[in-house]
């Protein structure tokens, strides 16, 4: 019997672009997740930053280390991992967990509530659960080397708590490609199609006598996301990853499931998460709202199967009625289907509606004692009461759909306010007059961003050989 399922997470494509998201949520505890501001004095760091953001960070560790890399933007600089179970584990190591009120909208847990850790105090964390993220941070020392641990925290702050780390992908050796030189060492460029259809020079390269391409060995310390993934198993390394924690999580004495051996199932990042529950939450009050139009629209037809029954058993001026003519029959068939158009299509007049009948049974007494008009009006009654709980439904329905708007809105004022408040320091930083338009805001980011601007004259310049920039 196990006490849990074994969750390792891996994420390989943390790029120059998503280093700063990444830093301020590991470091302010902004971005995707359900913070909890009480407990998030509880999280613990194994490795913190030193620079002021993550991507200095990693820039300065790569040039103190002599690491060699592709300073491109689409180099894969950071790998990120997360160690975690479901809250049944942590129960089982002695946390208590609270009921959030939210509901996860997908996966296996898909309905049921999300519960959440009470911690008010460090002694309401057991010290099963510290010796358990210890061992995860053991392992994760022996598997990526600790030297290339950049971050590294536990967050108690979230719906589970879980450990949080982030690691250079460095290798010893690596296979790269070769190129066609020229007598004089340089590099033999030949024309090619780019995607669009134009002509560009790039570097020829060198292939054997079968038309392979020649690759050279080169050691040293180098970063290559490729080359250190292929050097834990190629394809098979993230399954190789999940059987060797479990061995060594099993070792320390924690009993978790490995799960299906040989499974290709991609874990989802805690933003694709959010946003898969999102948009499930988001799809459940479209289906809410749909049903009840749909509630409506058959008691709508029901009304018109009503009618149509009454025309044929009731009003119908073949049947021997003592004391009216066929016209005065007719007349008061038209008004009766008159009357029954008027409660399908505006439920407003409902009360009018039921005044008029009251008022057609008092001029008709033939009417009054027939037990298929009674049935008739206790179905309408019915259908009123129907009607006026489905109004109040669909009420809440909008109510719901309202409470979500203000949040959006909240949220984007959140933002805007940000935005003009970073604009402000930014201008202040550098000394200058604040500026009309966004648009220079944004060229003046990146300017920052690609290391082109130029601090001492207070104006942007152009560089041709770039640094790696967020």
């Amino acid at each position: 019997m196990y006490d849990g399922k074994q969750v390792l997470r891996i994420e390989n494509k943390f790029k120059q672009k998503d280093l700063y998201n990444v830093g301020v949520e590991m470091k302010d505890r902004k971005g995707t997740g359900n913070y909890d501001k009480e407990r998030k004095k509880f999280n613990v760091e194994y490795v913190s930053m030193s620079e002021r953001n993550l991507y200095q960070e990693v820039k300065q560790t790569l040039k103190n280390r002599n690491i060699e890399y592709l300073n491109k933007p689409n180099t894969n600089l950071l790998n990120g991992v997360t160690f975690t179970s479901g809250c049944e584990f942590f129960e089982t190591l002695g946390m208590k967990f609270i009921d959030s009120g939210r509901v996860y909208q997908t996966g296996d847990k898909k309905g049921q509530i999300v519960k959440v850790p009470y911690i008010k105090s460090k002694e309401d964390i057991p010290q099963a659960v510290t010796y358990f993220f210890d061992s995860c941070m053991d392992y994760l020392k022996e598997f990526v080397g600790e030297e290339n641990i950049i971050l590294a925290q536990i967050h108690y702050d979230e719906d589970t708590p879980h450990l949080q780390a982030y690691f250079l992908p460095i290798v010893n050796e690596v296979n790269r490609k070769c190129y066609v030189k020229d007598k004089n060492g340089n590099v033999v460029k030949e024309e090619t199609k780019n995607k669009k259809g134009e002509i560009t020079l790039v570097p020829k390269l060198l292939r054997d006598n079968n038309g392979k391409i020649v690759y050279e060995k080169v050691k040293g310390k180098l970063l290559n996301n490729d080359q250190f993934w292929k050097d834990k198993g190629g394809q098979n390394s993230y399954a190789k990853l999940q059987d060797s924690f479990n061995k060594f999580i099993t070792e320390r004495g924690f009993n978790l499931d490995r799960g299906n051996i040989g499974s290709h199932v991609e874990h989802k990042t805690k933003l694709e998460y959010e946003i898969e529950e999102n948009k499930a939450e988001l799809e459940a009050l479209k289906q809410e709202k749909r049903d009840t139009i749909q509630i409506l629209e058959n008691s709508k037809n029901s009304l018109v199967e009503a009618t149509k029954s009454t025309n044929k058993e009731v009003l119908n001026p073949k049947k021997s009625i003592v004391g009216y003519n066929s016209n005065d029959i007719q007349k008061m068939i038209d008004y009766s289907k008159n009357l029954e158009q008027i409660n399908v299509l505006q439920q407003s007049e409902i009360e009018t509606k039921d005044m008029a009948i009251q008022k057609l049974t008092t001029e008709n007494d033939s009417f009054k004692n027939n037990k298929e008009l009674i049935k008739r009006d206790n179905l309408i009654k019915e259908q009123k009461s129907t009607i006026k709980n489905l109004k109040k439904e669909n009420s809440k329905l909008k109510e719901l759909v309202n409470t979500l708007e203000i949040k959006f809105n909240k949220e984007k004022e959140k933002w805007k306010k940000l935005f003009n408040k970073m604009c402000n320091a930014i201008d202040k930083v550098l000394k200058r007059e604040p500026k009309k338009y966004v648009e220079d805001y944004e060229d003046l980011a990146d300017s920052i961003i690609n290391d082109n601007y130029d601090y001492g004259k207070n104006k942007e310049k152009e560089k041709k050989d770039y640094e790696i920039g967020i």
